[in-house]
């Protein structure tokens, strides 16, 4: 079986046993088929039973306790997260993770001591407006070259069609900034919505501080006469500085639009849940691959690149503490 089905079979036992759903719905939520979901499970050796004419997953503890702590990290409470997995919040209660309860009881409420860590793919990507605030290209964005099939999640930051002025009209061009690694406690449908403000802090900070030096590309640029009396009435190139974005793309006063779309999509498979004490919360620095495209005909133009055109990501860094996500 190859890695690609035995993911997606995982991922359709996971909603079974998080979410309590039936292997039709869970195989049609994870992409795959319910001959490949009852395959893989008997090949594992996974008990099952027919309940109310539902296929049901008979856990294993740890199973269980992993269950237990997904489901109460989705907001659900320990009474209702220990019926959901077929255990009880007493058996949750004397379970522990290297040495320290899962569930502790804060002001006569259970509240998880311990959290689930998550791998995440995060894309983050949208449009460059240029000076006079022009959004570059009108090209509609390809979401299909831009997320994997696998991403769920996404918001869209809307572009009013009206306001596009770019020479470059036929052609979409567009930002992205994929992070393949990143550590969260946040599940799918929140990592997104929380990280993306942070990510374009960090973008903006790395790209559009003017603080790269480029004596020929600023001499290029005060050949045009709006670059020269716009930068005149705002003293920018004095110092023949320009910005790492200005730099990636030859253009003057370019900046990242926001808010940006995102997409996320998880690398953990269920089996294999990592799990921390939240007194073990703290920084973690993610890096990114930053990319331009621009789209015409079928291949993009991908920028930055080195001389012979091959493509070169700027490498963003984010650092963050996980310890602040438990406010959110």
């Amino acid at each position: 079986m190859r890695e690609e089905v035995k993911q997606r079979a995982l991922d359709a036992i996971n909603r079974m046993m998080r979410d309590g759903i039936g292997v039709m719905e869970a195989s049609r939520l994870a992409r795959t088929s319910r001959r490949t979901v009852k395959k893989f499970m008997k090949r594992e050796g996974i008990r099952t039973l027919r309940k109310k004419g539902k296929l049901k997953i008979v856990p294993s503890m740890k199973q269980r306790i992993n269950a237990f702590i997904l489901h109460m990290n989705r907001g659900y409470s320990a009474t209702a997260s220990a019926k959901a997995v077929g255990t009880t919040v007493r058996t949750m209660a004397r379970k522990t993770f290297n040495g320290i309860p899962i569930i502790v009881k804060v002001d006569r409420r259970w509240e998880l001591n311990v959290l689930p860590i998550f791998r995440h793919s995060i894309v983050v990507y949208g449009r460059i407006t240029g000076l006079g605030d022009n959004v570059q290209g009108s090209g509609v964005l390809p979401k299909e070259r831009i997320l994997p099939s696998s991403v769920q999640s996404q918001e869209e930051a809307s572009v009013d069609d009206g306001d596009i002025k770019s020479p470059d009209a036929d052609t979409a061009i567009w930002f992205q900034v994929d992070f393949n690694n990143f550590l969260s406690t946040l599940p799918r449908n929140e990592v997104g919505r929380y990280y993306t403000p942070l990510i374009m802090q960090a973008l903006k900070n790395q790209l559009e501080t003017a603080d790269v030096v480029d004596t020929n590309l600023v001499e290029k640029f005060k050949n045009n006469d709006d670059v020269l009396s716009h930068s005149s009435a705002t003293g920018r190139l004095t110092d023949d500085e320009i910005t790492r974005l200005e730099q990636i793309l030859n253009r003057y006063d370019v900046s990242l639009m926001t808010p940006a779309n995102y997409g996320v999509d998880d690398n953990f498979i269920p089996d294999e849940v990592e799990f921390i004490g939240i007194d073990a919360l703290g920084e973690e620095t993610s890096l990114g691959d930053f990319q331009i495209f621009m789209l015409r005909d079928d291949e993009p133009a991908i920028y930055p690149s080195d001389s012979s055109g091959n493509p070169v990501p700027e490498v963003i860094i984010l650092d963050y503490d996980l310890a602040d996500e438990l406010d959110y």
